[in-house]
């Protein structure tokens, strides 16, 4: 019981981290435009950080829904 509540709080933390990461994704890739445009130079960077927000975005769900499953064991032990 006290290790599914361990590993539910490992995704937790690793959720957030993603969020971080995510976030700063987000602001490079904000820093590579102008108004709103990606500048013709900066255009191969902007693609591979799309791609990086992909990856971080699918290991964010992977850690999400193992976080729900461990609260769905513990709810169904009753703690």
């Amino acid at each position: 019981m006290d290790d599914a509540k361990i590993k539910m709080n490992c995704h937790q933390h690793a959720v957030k981290d993603f969020d971080l990461q995510l976030e700063m994704n987000d602001l490079e890739i904000d820093m590579l435009k102008d108004q709103d445009q990606v500048l013709p130079y900066n255009e191969t960077r902007a693609d591979e950080l799309d791609q990086k927000k992909l990856k971080l975005l699918l290991g964010k769900r992977f850690h999400q829904n193992a976080m729900n499953a461990y609260w769905y064991y513990l709810a169904k032990m009753g703690k």
